[in-house]
């Protein structure tokens, strides 16, 4: 008997997705059917249809998608130092978002008579977008923001035992808004467990513009830094596939009548309530082709504004990466634990140069595979660790970027032991990214005002 093509195609999908051919209970497995039965590699790759990946900075944390690199101590390695700078955890939305969540959304709270997938719209609450909880950290739900750094804070002292000394005790900085003195305190609930004091948590005000380069927050007290200074620019973008989507699912839904606008802040939702509630609704309504479209343009809006494509971020960055080479040089110095907003370690990361590219974001059209991937650079509790690595028969120090539970190599300076960068080579290749870039002059800030980042010898 031969099998139609179409029950031959179902074989062969079902073949590939399947982890083993099912067998009967009570029915054990010869060593031999085992083999050749039990795939011992997975040939799906489902990562790319997750929703996380596209929801920009509202996204819940999701580790970075890296390059397969181990996180591993390398052969023959021990970690010595560990920098990290850490985004607070999922949040609500601010005040000034929940504004224009809520005025896109007045015709749709208005629908009647919704027939269609989308007919859940009509009477819908919209959790998460209530005045009180503007700015707060998320503490109900799957993507609890402050469950998510006091996991973050317990794992993390798992990894780094060894460098924490409980008899010097630790300091955990913070800047001083309110979700983030939050996350820092759970954070340090679950790296210090019952030893926990608050007295450990040491806040920098974000306010204070004397402060100079000696902050957590640069772009706030670098003078000349503004974030619309590609406004124009981002104003060509073309986001035409916002009223595709609005047309598309409208035709789907009788007396359903959404805007391009209120699509837009549809999308920003669905990551709202997922960190709120962990509801789906709101996401099950696009595609994954209108999840593609939509992260590219919040790639270029972040890119302009506050990444590479902004003339100041890398300069803004520059006191932190600075003092974190000084760090690294530090032999008296272990661990510096330090918690801020994502619009002051984008510049952090722009000094860097990870994620960067080696050309600009194109507004007139879409690319694929360049680094600048928001959900993957800054998902809430986002995470950049650097690392001192010693090891045996090698006389300089190593230095290892971890982003987001992923290894990301510095290209052209990875020759270390698992791919990471001597010491030498770090600041040699810090140095000829930032010469010329001048922290007090460039931001033009009052001569007086600090040009180095120095809290951590304080």
């Amino acid at each position: 008997m031969q099998l139609s093509s179409t029950i031959l195609t179902a074989l062969a999908l079902a073949i590939t997705s399947i982890e083993a051919i099912p067998v009967p209970a009570g029915q054990p497995l010869s060593s031999n059917v085992q083999k050749q039965s039990i795939k011992p590699y997975s040939q799906e790759s489902l990562d790319n249809f997750n929703v996380l990946k596209y929801l920009d900075t509202v996204a819940p944390y999701i580790q970075g998608s890296g390059y397969g690199i181990s996180k591993e101590v390398p052969y023959k390695c021990k970690v010595t130092q560990a920098n990290l700078l850490s985004r607070h955890g999922e949040r609500y939305p601010s005040s000034k978002k929940i504004e224009k969540i809520n005025k896109h959304f007045q015709d749709l709270k208005n629908s009647t008579n919704i027939e269609g997938p989308a007919e859940f719209l009509e009477g819908y609450d919209f959790e998460g977008l209530e005045e009180k909880e503007a700015g707060e950290e998320t503490a109900k739900g799957p993507y609890s923001g402050l469950l998510d750094l006091y996991a973050h804070g317990s794992i993390f002292r798992e990894a780094y035992d060894d460098l924490y000394n409980e008899e010097v005790g630790i300091k955990f900085y913070s800047a001083s808004g309110s979700r983030i003195v939050a996350s820092a305190e759970s954070f340090a609930q679950g790296f210090l467990g019952e030893s926990y004091n608050k007295s450990s948590i040491q806040i920098i005000d974000e306010e204070d513009k004397s402060l100079g380069a000696n902050t957590l927050t640069p772009v706030d007290t670098c003078e000349n830094y503004d974030e619309d200074s590609n406004e124009k620019k981002l104003d060509e973008f073309d986001d035409k596939f916002l009223k595709k989507i609005a047309k598309r699912i409208n035709s789907e839904n009788k007396g359903l009548d959404l805007s391009k606008k209120a699509v837009k802040s549809l999308m920003y939702y669905c990551g709202v309530e997922l960190m709120g509630e962990g509801s789906t609704e709101i996401c099950d309504l696009f595609t994954p082709n209108d999840w593609v479209e939509y992260a590219y343009m919040r790639d270029v809006k972040y890119y302009y504004e506050k990444g590479p494509g902004n003339k100041l971020s890398e300069t803004s960055g520059k006191p932190y990466v600075e003092a974190i080479i000084k760090a690294l040089k530090d032999e008296n110095l272990n661990l510096t634990l330090s918690f801020t907003h994502s619009s002051d370690i984008f510049p952090v990361l722009s000094a860097l140069g990870i994620f960067n590219g080696d050309e600009e974001l194109p507004i007139d059209h879409q690319v694929f595979n360049h680094p600048w991937k928001i959900s993957n650079i800054m998902p809430m509790g986002a995470r950049l660790i650097l690392e001192r690595l010693e090891c045996e028969d090698e006389q300089d120090s190593f230095v290892r970027i971890i982003h987001n539970d992923a290894v990301i190599p510095i290209e052209n300076y990875s020759k270390g032991p698992g791919f990471s960068t001597s010491l030498k080579d770090f600041e040699k290749y810090i140095n000829e990214r930032l010469d010329g870039k001048d922290f007090r002059k460039d931001c033009g800030n009052d001569d007086n005002t600090p040009q180095d980042l120095t809290i951590f010898w304080e």
